[in-house]
């Protein structure tokens, strides 16, 4: 699975430059990237180059829009302020004040901080809203040099009308980081140590956290262990509604999650019949899930489903859940 990352990172000539991470960071599921002399430590905001998407994305240009402001959220000088990140992004249909609050959590001005975009994944979209889950890997550096790493999911909000997209807001960081507890349950011991199953941090901290489906999990682990999967969100991160409605979506109980590449390759590259994506969705399917969507439908009624926003995933609910909506 890590061979994901590099040809995403390579795809999108994005620069990875390290940075640093604060107390809590220091408790979560961080890795050590090195370490350089104070002195050569910069301070100043890092370059990065432009993010590009990939080209077999149909709507390119939100993707593009909502990947850049999402890796340029994550991008700071060491000594900068949420309100300061804040102002540096387009202007938002919120407040600078509103969307200062909203990335506090990722803003630490003791660290200097690189956003690196792993996957923009669709999340919704209507005639005039587009929502994107950028999954980001945030790299942090403390004056002494010393780096972690994290993979956040950012819940990016579009918006237009009869000209191209525009930034609308930032809903979500992803979630705070945590340390692995001693004991977890086996179906998540399980997912969090399978070989071929790659997770963001975002979703990660949510299986220690214990908000996740037991019978989910056990789904993803008996589909990986025949293909590799890239989980982007279960339920940090992702809308808490079903997009353009006011029903709550099965992610937002940790019922839900969303898979954006199978053995090594994106989905969005992979909707053909007799790929191992739709290998991957049919063994979900024949494995009893109450909701698939994925560019496939496999029959079942609304067991399986297909739409403009399930072509670059696969989104799995495997079991129901009282007061809230299948599906995304």
């Amino acid at each position: 699975m890590r061979a994901v990352l590099l040809v995403l990172a390579t795809c999108a000539s994005v620069a990875l430059v390290a940075c640093g991470g604060d107390e809590a960071a220091q408790q979560g599921t961080s890795t050590a990237a090195g370490q350089r002399s104070p002195a050569t430590v910069p301070v100043s905001r890092p370059q990065v180059e432009p993010f590009v998407p990939d080209s077999a994305e149909v709507y390119a240009n939100g993707k593009r829009l909502a990947g850049q402001i999402a890796q340029d959220a994550l991008t700071y000088r060491r000594g900068a302020t949420a309100r300061e990140v804040a102002e540096s992004l387009p202007d938002a249909a919120v407040s600078t004040r509103r969307l200062a609050r909203i990335l506090a959590p990722v803003v630490d001005p003791e660290m200097r901080s690189t956003g690196q975009v792993v996957y923009p994944q669709l999340s919704g979209v209507t005639e005039t809203s587009l929502g994107v889950m950028v999954v980001v890997r945030q790299t942090l550096e403390s004056a002494d040099g010393a780096r972690s790493s994290f993979t956040r999911v950012l819940d990016v909000r579009l918006r237009r009308s009869g000209g191209p997209w525009e930034f609308d807001s930032i809903a979500s960081v992803g979630g705070r980081p945590m340390s692995r507890p001693a004991s977890l349950p086996d179906e998540a011991e399980r997912v969090l140590d399978h070989p071929n199953i790659e997770l963001s941090d975002s979703a990660r901290w949510d299986i220690y956290r214990g908000n996740v489906d037991p019978s989910l999990l056990t789904a993803l682990a008996n589909v990986a262990d025949e293909h590799e999967l890239a989980v982007a969100v279960i339920k940090s991160g992702h809308p808490p509604n079903v997009w353009a409605t006011d029903r709550a979506s099965a992610h937002s109980r940790g019922f839900a999650a969303d898979i954006y590449a199978v053995d090594g390759e994106l989905v969005i590259r992979q909707r053909q019949v007799g790929t191992g994506a739709h290998a991957a969705a049919r063994m979900f399917f024949e494995g009893g899930a109450r909701q698939l969507g994925s560019p496939w439908s496999f029959g079942g009624g609304r067991r399986s489903f297909t739409d403009p926003v399930h072509q670059d995933h696969i989104h799995v609910q495997q079991a129901a859940v009282r007061d809230v909506a299948d599906g995304d």
